[in-house]
């Protein structure tokens, strides 16, 4: 590759595990998130500059279970001036684990181009025997400077795989294999820097995306409701109460829950609170039986909050958000 061909790839960290660091290389889990910089993480791995140019940038350093809605968005405006910049050719955000699913998802909503994000992050500490954060962001990178990944919407990149950000899903507490892509699968692999792509997601993403992020000023609050036996229908009030503007409900199988849940889903449905079902499942559909409450099809219940609550920052009225969920 010649060096006018070289990609010019911006990595903007944002801590987590990927960024951690211990006192001892056989802590996995008493370590500090985000406690290395970006640099820190670069200069594992050099061999990175033959894959592309580097720019990188320390957006915050926290741990992901720390990140709110509102980081979300800051990080997204953020992203956004990046890939408008005609000097960026790609971008790589780094995140913690715990959080990367619905960080990757908000951005696959409002990031709006075509260039190459690759969301990674890492299962153990920079610290730590075997850590995979360095080869992680390797292969991210590769991914963020592949023309092939141009189009495909944000990409979460961890164990030599590509995934759909829509579709990726932690799975496992602690090993290095915890992402996965649900009913969909994966989208393709990277190993060693080589990149390869068997499908592209077919649900509308960035560059198609409606939610324009100079039209979002604020993200109204969303809140889970988790069924289990004998779930408290009274919690629902409670949500309202605190000022929810939408309950997503994780329902048992396709979406059931309780005779007492759905009655109170339908008086607050009635009092102007939105409503979503999915299930508390990893994968499959999840019906609405209430007339108003909407169904989340197979989106996990934390990304159902994410794009319930873009759609309310948008008011779009219910027939949309119905929409929205059918489409993204």
């Amino acid at each position: 590759m010649t060096e006018q061909a070289r990609k010019r790839i911006f990595v903007l960290g944002s801590g987590g595990t990927i960024a951690g660091l211990a006192a001892l290389p056989t802590d996995f889990f008493g370590y500090t998130a985000g406690a290395a910089g970006v640099e820190s993480l670069l200069c594992r791995i050099p061999e990175v500059a033959e894959l592309a140019e580097i720019s990188s940038e320390d957006f915050c350093s926290i741990a992901s279970e720390n990140a709110t809605p509102e980081l979300w968005l800051s990080l997204a405006r953020r992203a956004a001036e990046l890939l408008a910049d005609d000097a960026v050719d790609g971008l790589v955000v780094t995140s913690g684990t715990d959080t990367l699913e619905e960080l990757a998802y908000f951005l696959n909503l409002t990031l709006e181009t075509a260039k190459p994000v690759a969301v990674v992050g890492a299962m153990r500490p920079l610290s730590a025997y075997g850590t995979d954060g360095p080869v992680n962001l390797y292969n991210a990178v590769a991914v963020a400077a592949d023309d092939a990944s141009r189009g495909k919407g944000v990409l979460v990149v961890l164990n030599d795989t590509i995934i759909a950000a829509r579709d990726a899903v932690k799975q496992d507490a602690s090993r290095l294999h915890t992402f996965v892509g649900g009913d969909f699968g994966t989208l393709g692999y990277v190993m060693a820097g080589e990149v390869r792509f068997f499908a592209a997601p077919c649900s509308r993403h960035t560059y198609n995306s409606e939610f324009h992020l100079a039209d979002i000023h604020d993200l109204p609050p969303v809140d889970i409701f988790y069924m289990s036996g004998g779930a408290d229908a009274r919690l629902l009030n409670v949500m309202a109460d605190l000022g929810a503007s939408g309950v997503v409900v994780a329902g048992f199988g396709n979406g059931t829950f309780s005779d007492a849940v759905g009655e109170q889903l339908h008086e607050l449905m009635n009092e102007g609170l939105v409503c979503v079902v999915t299930s508390r499942c990893q994968t499959g559909q999840a019906r609405a039986t209430l007339p108003g409450l909407i169904s989340g099809g197979d989106l996990s219940p934390q990304k159902a909050r994410v794009l319930l609550m873009l759609a309310l920052a948008c008011n779009l009225s219910n027939e949309d958000i119905a929409r929205c969920f059918a489409e993204y």
